[in-house]
């Protein structure tokens, strides 16, 4: 069967599923002491170039007199330090310029899930390039890594095809310079990356893959499912309700050296993209961290009206 009309299928399928979805509570997991995260999610139908030297909240401020860096930065903060943790922030702008950097932009941190968004991008390149020919199941995988933040099938992509190789294709590729591999062979949760890098990625999808390609992945998600495969609540950060229109991969993990990490990251309809990386001490509960990033995303959102 045509690859597009294998994926259209496997969009319309998860469309028809996310219609029985109703709202759910977040649910609160055990620690993951493997390393490989304990949760990260997305769905089938709801809901930049490298940052070096980020310029001054003054000179952001002064380049987007709409959008108040300073005041943002400060929202975001005080959502975090509400529940003990920190959250990094980069905000681009359609064509990758930046609209809001936080000081640790640069900050290493936990991938999670998000990795998977540098798998999945590789794959479907290395598909429509003829380099390899996804199966049906394998597009079945690639879909749920994303939608469902299936970790299972992210594991079996990840053996099956090299999933280090992969990824150290796309950030090379693309000119990350904070993302590294994990220490631990096959514990790709444990990749490390930043938020300046994560923006990168989703504002370059278009230099990785063909415009389909794009738009299967985006859709993907788009369409994050309310619960992730491991039942962690998945609407949060950038895809709380209160939010729409948002395509955007979520992660989760804990306690690998005592932290418990819980990202939010994605794309707005007009190509603008978002990275909120949290990390909180593993003494935080879920809950409290899902609120902080609930409260930093509705900060960052609030200043990014329609034709900003």
């Amino acid at each position: 069967m045509h690859l597009h009309l294998l994926r259209h299928r496997g969009w319309l399928a998860a469309l028809l599923g996310l219609l029985t979805v109703g709202v759910a509570t977040v649910a609160i997991v055990g620690c993951c002491i493997t390393g490989v995260e304990a949760v990260a999610g997305r769905s089938v139908a709801s809901s930049p170039p490298t940052i070096s030297a980020p310029p001054s909240t003054a000179a952001l401020a002064t380049a987007t007199p709409s959008i108040d860096p300073a005041a943002v930065l400060a929202n975001v903060r005080a959502a975090a330090a509400a529940a003990q943790g920190s959250i990094r922030v980069v905000v681009l702008d359609p064509d990758g310029r930046p609209l809001i950097t936080g000081p640790d932009a640069g900050a290493p941190t936990y991938t999670a899930s998000l990795v998977k968004i540098l798998v999945v991008a590789r794959l479907l390149a290395l598909d429509a390039a003829g380099s390899l020919a996804l199966s049906g199941e394998d597009l079945d995988l690639v879909q749920r890594a994303v939608v469902q933040s299936d970790d299972g099938a992210m594991s079996r992509l990840w053996d099956r095809y090299d999933g280090a190789q992969l990824v150290r294709h796309v950030a090379t590729a693309v000119g990350l310079t904070g993302t590294r591999l994990p220490a631990v062979p096959g514990q790709w949760g444990q990749a490390v990356t930043t938020a300046a890098d994560v923006a990168t990625v989703l504002s370059a999808l278009g230099d990785i893959l063909d415009d389909d390609d794009v738009e299967t992945l985006l859709g993907w998600m788009r369409s994050t499912s309310a619960i992730a495969a491991d039942g962690f609540d998945q609407w949060f950060g950038l895809l709380a309700p209160v939010h729409g229109g948002m395509a955007a991969k979520q992660g989760w993990m804990c306690c690998v050296d005592g932290v418990r990490q819980l990202h939010s990251a994605g794309v707005l309809t007009d190509g603008r993209v978002v990275v909120l990386l949290g990390e909180f001490p593993a003494s935080t509960s879920w809950g409290s961290a899902v609120r902080a990033l609930d409260d930093a995303g509705a900060a960052v959102l609030a200043e990014l009206p329609e034709g900003t």
